[in-house]
């Protein structure tokens, strides 16, 4: 159906991403989505996790793609699965379930709809059928829910569209994402790892942002973090982590009834997360202990230097010149 709304996939980024700072040169491996280049070193690349929250609504997934381009997001996801394929009929859930799918013909309006605003488009992927519809749109990447970490069917035939792949790693262990990228990498080496907790929303002390880092040393590649808990201190932590893509849900409000809203930011909280860390990732700056050439005044104005008064030496900031 339709033509590939988006550009044909690039070609991955198998090179480093340089880092500069005042002559030093720190170097990271990058992936390349569309043409925004993603890992540590580099701008932190926002997610917009529209998910279920246009609640069956087109002109409400319209208004929340608006919104995540005005916050200042990257991208926005979607979700594309059929009920049938999560639960089965008899499920409490079902019904609720089966009013939020979204239909083919969806998938091609809010992508051309998200093109026409200048933001990327995608979608996570729940079963095999949905791989070939986000494919004939041209996604810059696929995203893969946590649960989905052991579905392998999936993960290979993801793979095998040589896209970029975001995996979140929610419950899992880490020997458990270790064997999703084995798999993975026989067919694509572009994956972006993201650190979950699978709570809504998570308290803080379940949170341990410290797995950023320990995940980013054992796999190689980018990580990031795929949030829940509203809290622009997690965000701030997690790109000062080195956090390369952060996730997080946007709703319109957080008193709309439906699955995800509740943990959810508005997008006056979404827009101060992203901000804030253009803020952060000033501020974090080179990692080389020596003085800003914006210092040089103060060396020479207030340092101390010896000078003979009346026979004796004292130790005196100069006269300004």
């Amino acid at each position: 159906m339709g033509k590939n709304i988006a550009r044909k996939s690039p070609q991955a980024d198998t090179s480093n991403a340089i880092f500069s700072g005042w002559g030093n040169t720190l170097k990271f491996h990058t992936i390349k989505i569309a043409r925004r280049s993603v890992g540590e070193g580099r701008p932190a690349f926002f997610i917009a996790d529209i998910g279920s929250n246009h609640d069956g609504s087109l002109s409400q997934a319209k208004l929340l793609i608006d919104k995540a381009k005005a916050a200042g997001a990257d991208c926005v996801k979607f979700q594309s699965f059929r009920a049938d394929e999560l639960v089965s009929p008899g499920h409490p859930m079902f019904g609720a379930l089966r009013k939020l799918e979204l239909s083919e013909e969806w998938h091609y309006k809010l992508a051309s709809y998200s093109k026409k605003k200048g933001i990327m488009f995608t979608s996570t992927p729940f079963h095999l059928e949905a791989v070939d519809i986000l494919q004939d749109i041209g996604v810059p990447f696929y995203k893969i829910a946590s649960g989905d970490i052991t579905y392998e069917a999936l993960l290979k035939k993801v793979a095998k569209t040589k896209r970029p792949m975001v995996i979140s790693s929610g419950s899992s262990y880490l020997h458990e994402v270790e064997k999703a990228i084995t798999l993975i990498r026989k067919y694509n080496n572009r994956l972006i790892i993201l650190h979950c907790v699978s709570l809504y929303p998570p308290d803080p002390s379940h949170i341990n942002l410290r797995c950023i880092k320990t995940m980013s040393q054992a796999l190689k590649r980018p990580v990031g973090l795929s949030d829940h808990s509203r809290s622009l201190a997690v965000i701030l932590g997690a790109v000062a982590m080195g956090a390369s893509v952060i996730e997080r849900h946007l709703t319109l409000s957080r008193r709309l009834k439906g699955f995800d809203h509740p943990f959810s930011v508005e997008p006056d909280e979404f827009k101060e997360m992203v901000a804030s860390t253009r803020e952060l990732e000033l501020a974090m700056g080179s990692p080389v202990k020596r003085p800003h050439p914006a210092e040089a005044g103060f060396r020479r104005a207030g340092r101390r230097k010896k000078i003979i008064v009346n026979g004796e030496p004292k130790y005196l900031r100069p006269l300004p010149r």
